[in-house]
């Protein structure tokens, strides 16, 4: 039996997780959520995801905070983060890069399927890096 990729969104805008949900789930992939940034590295210690989709504006710890966490850690810091965020701005961008993301979106910029290519496109590197 072939495992199910996990896919863990990081996000406090439940219209946003519930979009990603469903597109992610309707192509086969286990979804986990968390809408902070200390919940979120729960849920990375006990499942550890195959891709992270990260917000950086979130209740107590921000997303900023998970990527500091994730880059300290060798066990996680190889997982690939797209962040997906409302802060535009370079400084934000650069940050985000030096603490290890791989891509950064605005949600302002971006539609679902250009969120779901590159989910699909790290789920198929990691694949190749494991085998």
């Amino acid at each position: 039996m072939v495992e199910q990729k996990k896919i863990l969104i990081v996000e406090d805008d439940e219209h946003h997780s519930r979009a990603y949900n469903i597109k992610l789930q309707k192509l086969g992939f286990l979804t986990l959520f968390a809408r902070d940034g200390g919940e979120a590295l729960e849920i990375i210690t006990a499942n550890r995801p195959d891709v992270i989709i990260l917000d950086l504006m979130l209740p107590k710890r921000d997303g900023f905070w998970v990527l500091e966490q994730l880059k300290r850690n060798p066990d996680f810091s190889k997982i690939p983060v797209i962040v997906l965020s409302n802060l535009g701005q370079e400084a934000h961008k650069e940050k985000a890069f030096a603490l290890g993301a791989k891509e950064y979106l605005v949600k302002v910029d971006y539609d679902l399927n250009t969120l779901v290519d590159k989910v699909l496109y790290y789920v198929k590197e990691g694949e190749k890096n494991v085998s």
